[in-house]
């Protein structure tokens, strides 16, 4: 993430997301098989909230998606984060 970036999105083929997440958040989507955390937040460079969510596969997982995008956008402007965590289905 560079400067005020709180996501960006991977082109074709991956489609892969990196985001920026309240730490529990990253954490939840963690454990529920929606992503993993970035290799540089794992060192402590970057924020740990740091992750790398997978390319949806279907409407349900891009909603689920699109949920960690609202949530990444919430936690940079300071905002209440929605809760969306995906816990009721793993990738």
């Amino acid at each position: 993430m560079i400067g005020t970036e709180f996501a960006h999105l991977h082109p074709s083929p991956d489609q892969s997301l990196h985001l920026v997440l309240p730490p529990p958040t990253a954490e939840a989507a963690i454990e529920a098989g929606w992503a993993e955390q970035h290799p540089i937040a794992r060192l402590g460079i970057i924020s740990p909230g740091a992750v790398m969510v997978y390319a949806p596969r279907d409407a349900y997982e891009a909603d689920i998606a699109a949920g960690l995008v609202r949530a990444s956008y919430a936690y940079a402007i300071g905002a209440e984060p929605p809760i969306t965590t995906g816990n009721e289905r793993g990738h």
